[in-house]
């Protein structure tokens, strides 16, 4: 974090070299809990209330309390986002949510429930991002035996992920592929894939044990908007290979065009004007949910 960054933990605004978190704590000791990762834009935070009705489901799977509301988060994540002077200027946000402090040893969470933990934490988006959208990146695949994520939570035991992306960036990429052992492209470390084929686009199912994105869910929805066949089926590796163009999709990174994979290009090797399309009404849907918050603001 910046130096003197302010960060949200339990109700109060803090500086983060103040803020502690409990030895205790059941996110630290067993990874019990669940995170999202959100994009803001000026200050306001695209598509909070899908963020916020993933991770209240997947809260009540794990038994954990989460009070949801959207617009409590709001004005919560539009007061970090200011205290941090970041309202003028593209951000992320991570919100992280454990079940709380426990005495160590108890495996099994407690039969009654504790206070969670609650952690908002944002920065500035990295610059480098938007060179990255025009260009496009290459990935490394990686397999990875079943199941990967059979409850499609966004759990904080991210320790598989951390490791692929720093194989990724050993051999000069910027994202893992997760491959099954049936080779089917599941999703990317950070990311889910999308391949187009014909003017077809498709993404792996849910099934497949990934984590259905956010921005995954919007672009479907974009896609369709403008006649394109979007749908979800298993992605063998050579489909992927073959296609005609690729992106990847998240919060921050948005729609990343995917140029090559193992080194070998997808389609001419540069992004494709499918995901030049998407990129444009991403940041177009973008634009009109935050000029109808603000509208509804005053």
């Amino acid at each position: 974090m910046p130096k003197m960054a302010v960060v949200y933990l339990n109700g109060r605004y803090v500086q983060a070299e103040r803020a502690k978190v409990s030895a205790f704590d059941r996110g630290f000791s067993y990874g019990d809990g669940l995170f999202e990762t959100l994009r803001a834009y000026s200050g306001w935070v695209f598509a909070l209330d899908r963020h916020l009705r993933r991770l209240r489901n997947g809260a009540a799977q794990i038994g954990l309390q989460f009070d949801g509301d959207v617009q409590r988060w709001r004005r919560v994540m539009s007061r970090l986002l200011r205290r941090n002077g970041l309202t003028a200027a593209d951000s992320s946000l991570r919100l992280t949510v454990t079940r709380g402090v426990d005495i160590l040893g108890t495996l099994l969470p407690p039969e009654a429930p504790s206070s969670p933990t609650l952690l908002l934490v944002a920065r500035p988006v990295e610059e480098a991002i938007a060179e990255r959208q025009q260009v496009g990146i290459g990935v490394v695949t990686i397999q990875w035996g079943d199941p990967f994520n059979p409850f499609g939570l966004k759990s904080v035991g991210y320790l598989y992920h951390m490791l692929a992306m720093g194989r990724a960036k050993e051999q000069g990429a910027h994202e893992a592929l997760f491959v099954a052992l049936d080779g089917s492209v599941v999703e990317g470390a950070t990311s889910n894939v999308f391949s187009v084929a014909n003017g077809t686009l498709t993404t792996p199912p849910e099934d497949a044990g990934l984590l259905p994105g956010i921005t995954r869910e919007v672009v479907v929805e974009l896609a369709r908007k403008e006649g394109l066949d979007a749908h979800e089926a298993l992605l063998p590796l050579g489909e992927l290979l073959a296609a005609d163009e690729a992106f990847l999709t998240g919060s921050v990174k948005e729609v990343m065009p995917l140029i090559a994979v193992d080194d070998r290009p997808i389609g001419s090797g540069s992004p494709g004007p499918i995901t030049r399309l998407l990129q444009q009404r991403y940041r177009e849907a973008v634009e009109e949910e935050r000029s109808r918050g603000v509208r509804r603001a005053r």
